[in-house]
């Protein structure tokens, strides 16, 4: 785990890194988890919705990509997703 992910979404190709995914976090701010958004990574205390995080380390429209692509690709890279309960 840790280290770097390739996916592909849609007809697009992503290699992205722990440390892309990191560099992201540092400069956003995490969205409000509510409606749909309810899976999320803790990141220095602050819960970040995992499509928010997705879509601005890849540039995809949110509606380009499911939560699953969103949680596969931040577990494979060593975060854990975690559900609003």
């Amino acid at each position: 785990m840790g280290g770097v992910v390739r996916s592909s979404i849609g007809n697009r190709n992503f290699t992205i890194s722990r440390k892309d995914v990191e560099n992201v976090l540092e400069t956003i701010e995490p969205e409000p988890l509510k409606g749909r958004a309810k899976y999320y990574i803790e990141y220095k205390g602050k819960k970040y919705p995992i499509k928010q995080i997705i879509a601005e380390v890849t540039g995809l429209p949110r509606v380009a990509f499911t939560a699953k692509h969103a949680y596969d690709i931040l577990t494979k890279l060593g975060f854990t997703v975690k559900e609003l309960r």
